[in-house]
């Protein structure tokens, strides 16, 4: 290896990292403070609003982590919305109309998430499918599953409890001091999934298949079970984003994901996740976030359309993939 290959990749690496963090964290900072400023008479900086960003973050987040493992690994989901849908329904009815307990319903909805994923993981691996139509397909499913268990209608009503997976404050008996609960539920998430593509074997697998399918057969890792166990986590934390969910509305909602597909994947190539696979991170990911909630909140207190926000958010993961393109090129060697 010359020295000018060894420059190039160092320039490479450093390019990603700028790209991948720095790029993001700045716009947020910068759209922060702008909306500080345009927004500073409906109560941006104040702590109750910051408490609800909190919670619209965790849930955007929690799915965006799952998202990224999917992304790195090569594939897309497209029914991460709607898994939580239905595992927020399954959770409030099994409250509501079965009697059961905040932990039990908590692991239905996890349950009911990974169950999803792994279906749509077993249809990429071993049904061949692409996974933007096997997931494609898991969306349609959860959708119809949700709105049958709820009965075509909202779920209302939890277990005793069950709200403070959304509205409490850990170190204080307060909702106005304290650390939140999504939050920190959110950095705990964070937290293991960057242990796992980051520590251990599996995430090293994870990368070598997003990064080249062919090298990493070769090698020994097996394609479908990387594939599958991707969706599965990915599934599993729609569940667990569900929820915070739950908690935050009250109930479940079979519509509740519409369009939360949209900002998970935002949110993952916004932080840095190449959509071509095998390049990532977690932190970007939590960055991503936090921007499409940020962008969010911003909107509803400026009193903008729902119809206008879908809109600008179809707008960022437009720019995010034109600017994902444009860093993959610039770090190329040789470029």
């Amino acid at each position: 290896m010359t020295k000018h290959d060894v420059r190039a990749i160092n320039r490479s690496t450093v390019m990603d990292k700028v790209g991948g963090v720095f790029a993001p964290l700045s716009f947020l900072l910068v759209m922060v403070v702008a909306l500080s400023i345009v927004a500073r008479d409906q109560g941006f900086m104040t702590r109750m609003n910051w408490n609800t960003i909190f919670q619209s973050t965790a849930v955007v987040a929690v799915l965006a982590l799952g998202e990224t493992a999917v992304i790195i690994a090569g594939h897309i989901d497209l029914s991460v919305g709607r898994i939580l849908a239905l595992s927020s329904v399954m959770a409030a009815w099994l409250m509501v109309d079965r009697g059961w307990g905040v932990a039990p319903a908590v692991a239905a909805s996890c349950l009911t998430g990974a169950a999803c994923g792994a279906v749509s993981g077993l249809l990429t691996s071993f049904g061949r499918m692409p996974a933007f139509i096997a997931t494609l397909g898991t969306m349609g499913i959860a959708n119809g599953l949700a709105l049958i268990v709820s009965g075509d209608a909202n779920v209302s009503g939890t277990a005793a409890g069950f709200e403070a997976f959304a509205m409490g404050q850990l170190f204080s008996r307060t909702q106005d001091a304290g650390i939140p609960i999504p939050l920190v539920l959110m950095v705990g998430a964070a937290v293991g999934v960057h242990l796992l593509l980051a520590k251990s074997a599996w995430g090293r697998s994870v990368y070598a298949v997003g990064g080249n399918k062919d090298a990493a057969r070769l090698s020994g890792i097996s394609l479908n079970r990387t594939t599958i166990t991707v969706f599965t986590l990915c599934g599993l934390l729609a569940g667990v984003a569900a929820v915070v969910h739950v908690a935050r509305t009250g109930g479940g909602q079979p519509t509740a994901g519409v369009g939360l597909e949209l900002q998970a994947i935002a949110a993952t190539v916004i932080g840095g996740t190449s959509l071509s696979g095998g390049a990532g991170g977690i932190l970007g990911t939590i960055i991503g976030a936090f921007l499409m909630a940020v962008i969010q909140n911003g909107c509803d207190l400026k009193g903008l359309h729902p119809h206008w926000q879908v809109i600008i958010i179809g707008g960022v993961i437009w720019l995010a993939a034109l600017y994902d393109g444009v860093r993959r090129r610039r770090t190329e060697p040789g470029s």
